[in-house]
């Protein structure tokens, strides 16, 4: 199973019994072509969509050899990406992906060979997850596939692009905010530090609610929780977190209006919220309320669950439960709210 997130990659090899045999985590060799999806759509259509790929698939070859080097039969190889990511991987034009209205070469699964894609000398079958938009892609859908769908939710995958997705009966209204790479660049190897320190400079005076370093502190930077905080740091941890708690509030408000519903009629006693990616994995929610990240109705119903992507690639049922559902997309950059959240949610 392979995640191919915008940041990092993530491999693990599991035998048919669920036995899990390696894990590796890289860096996406992408990284120099920009740290966020829209940066490297703008270097594919720049003409550099051949050696992106290339590069790409050349760094997965190296790592499934390595993976492979001791059992080699009967491989099976499921990736889950976001939709850019499959775009590069696959060699798509990336044309589409970079302006309204947002249109995919592809989104279906796509089912091939490694041997096709390059990725091997062996003609191992090869599974791509299908996506759902061009910001709510393949990675999504494989983690929706380890949840159950029969309870209203709000499923929100914390990486470079916030997706969530709001199932509500039998609709799951979907959107993605762009957070950047703040969370995963500032805390790799660290993954709630971020919240941790800033949660602890707040309390003690070091940063005021506006992320403004005390004097002393200033020029140089903080030091807390095995982190350097610098001023740059935090408000680039500041941006990630508002358009994550920009793209919440807009996304229930909204449907809200679409169900002719009241907001406590979507957040009832038994709505749950699942908080994917690896950042979220260990994440401190009351610390995360107390800095405006995430509202206060999180608290006593947030869980934290993992690599999803990841761990929905080694699922070896495929049947993509959320295709059952009817899907409508709530497009932030369309609000004209958005800016307006934006800027109230920057405070901690």
């Amino acid at each position: 199973g392979i995640d191919i997130g915008t940041t990092n990659i993530e491999y693990a090899c599991t035998t048919t019994s669920s036995e899990e045999i390696k894990l590796f985590i890289t860096k996406n060799p992408l990284y120099k072509y920009g740290l966020d999806v829209m940066t490297r759509i703008t270097k594919a259509n720049s003409g550099l969509l051949d050696e992106m790929t290339d590069t790409l698939r050349s760094s997965l070859r190296a790592k499934i050899t390595e993976l492979l080097a001791v059992n080699k039969e009967d491989v099976v190889i499921k990736i889950a990406a976001n939709t850019t990511m499959v775009h590069i991987l696959m060699n798509y034009d990336c044309k589409n992906l970079g302006s309204f209205p947002f249109s995919p070469v592809h989104l279906e699964e796509i089912k091939t060979t490694a041997d096709r894609l390059l990725l091997s000398a062996e003609p191992y079958p090869v599974a791509i997850t299908p996506g759902l938009s061009a910001f709510v892609g393949g990675d999504i859908v494989s983690g929706l596939n380890t949840l159950s769908l029969d309870k209203n939710f709000l499923f929100i995958d914390l990486g470079t692009n916030a997706e969530m997705v709001l199932l509500k009966d039998n609709t799951a209204y979907i959107t993605s905010a762009a957070a950047g790479p703040a969370f995963e660049t500032c805390s790799y190897g660290h993954a709630t530090d971020a919240v941790d320190g800033l949660f602890s400079m707040l309390k003690t005076g070091i940063m005021d609610d506006t992320g403004l370093l005390c004097d002393e502190y200033f020029e140089k930077g903080y030091d807390c929780n095995n982190m350097h905080f610098s001023q740059k740091k935090i408000r680039d941890f500041q941006m990630a977190k508002s358009a994550i708690r920009s793209g919440i509030d807009l996304l229930i408000e909204a449907v809200a209006s679409e169900t002719s519903s009241s907001i406590s009629d979507i957040i009832t006693p038994s709505f749950k919220v699942y908080i994917a990616g690896n950042f979220g994995s260990k994440l401190n929610i009351i610390n995360a309320i107390t800095l405006k990240m995430f509202p206060d109705w999180f608290l006593g119903r947030s869980s934290s669950i993992g690599n999803t992507s990841l761990s929905g690639t080694l699922f070896e049922n495929s049947d993509y439960k959320i295709f059952d559902k009817h899907i409508k997309e709530i497009v932030l950059a369309n609000n004209p709210s958005f800016n307006d959240y934006y800027l109230s949610n920057m405070n901690f």
